[in-house]
């Protein structure tokens, strides 16, 4: 694929041509993850410099295009380089972009971009474009049992993820795989804790971290036990009847004894396990409205993140994201 059309401004820092032909359309599978609703204020901003001097651009304002969350919409606005470099997290202006790689579907990397959303990190969200008819290419590879299927039908994939597996990208040759500061990292939970420790989401001292840990792998037997209790691609009703009592009473109790105001796991600040507990939390309600009634604790948790500025911004805008690419795959946990 080609470069993302965030590439706004050249790399020798000179101006468009006024009536320059902005080209066709980006690909829908090349949008920059920016919040555009919650721009950085200038105060932030400048406070953002003192602290980091000599690492933001100090160049006058150039018009650039820019293309929001969903990738449908295209504005036009001035933007200075300073704070295009800023928001890459440290990606100088006119630089690759931090790609995270996925299908078009919530499921593991779903966390990973709420986290992104709130710190107002800017990256690329690439996604696999799904084969149009939807149906296996290779029915005969089901029978060999050696050869796994990777058409929608059976399985998350497309002909496009077969040769992502194929190029060595991924070190397991799954997704998410986030391509950062010359790193491929793979696996959902290394990702969230890369990405919580440059965040400021990480816990604000060892216990915290420590605590935050626990409640993660915790969050994790609760994935596991979605999943393998799934029958034609639905969490199996005993799941809501037997485990998710099981994992919510030891994950209100975390919340009890770790956290130092309600509405977070741990302390009295937004940890990346709050996002992980809102993703899974959710999701099981879809299936269970009233699975949170019993909880409070959890519950406030979901409250305090789904209120939060830039995740609103990001919940209001990922559906119209997901249906750029169509064939969203909604069973994805």
């Amino acid at each position: 694929p080609g470069p993302p059309p965030c590439a706004l401004l050249r790399k020798g820092g000179g101006r468009q041509r006024k009536g320059a032909d902005p080209g066709p359309p980006p690909d829908p599978r090349h949008v920059v993850a920016r919040p555009l609703l919650h721009a950085m204020p200038p105060q932030e901003q400048e406070q953002k410099e003192k602290r980091r001097p000599g690492s933001v651009l100090r160049v006058p304002s150039l018009p650039v295009k820019l293309f929001d969350w969903a990738g449908g919409d295209k504005r036009t606005q001035a933007v200075s380089v300073a704070d295009t470099a800023a928001r890459a997290v440290g990606s100088p202006a006119g630089a690759d972009l931090p790609r995270l790689t996925y299908f078009n579907a919530r499921g593991r990397a779903e966390v990973i971009r709420i986290m992104c959303a709130e710190a107002s990190f800017h990256y690329e969200d690439y996604r696999f474009r799904p084969n149009i008819e939807n149906e296996c290419r290779q029915p005969a590879s089901h029978a060999d049992g050696e050869r796994q299927c990777l058409c929608q039908t059976h399985g998350p994939g497309n002909d496009e993820f077969v040769e992502f597996r194929l190029s060595g990208k991924s070190v397991t040759g799954t997704v998410p795989l986030l391509e950062v500061d010359g790193l491929a990292i793979v696996q959902t939970s290394a990702i969230c804790r890369y990405l919580a420790n440059r965040f400021g989401m990480a816990g604000a001292s060892d216990a915290e971290k420590a605590y935050v840990d626990v409640v993660a792998s915790t969050l994790d037997d609760l994935y596991i036990y979605m999943v393998q209790s799934m029958q034609e691609r639905k969490v199996g009703s005993s799941f809501y009847t037997q485990l998710w009592p099981k994992v919510a009473n030891q994950l209100e109790k975390m919340a009890e004894l770790y956290s130092t105001t309600q509405g977070y796991f741990v302390g009295n600040h937004l940890s990346w396990v709050d996002i992980y507990g809102f993703h899974m939390f959710t999701r099981v309600q879809e299936g269970l409205p009233t699975a949170m009634d019993r909880y409070p604790r959890l519950k406030a948790v979901v409250a305090n993140v789904s209120q939060r500025p830039r995740v609103k911004s990001w919940l209001a805008e990922r559906e119209r994201r997901e249906a750029d690419l169509g064939n969203y795959i909604d069973w994805l946990l």
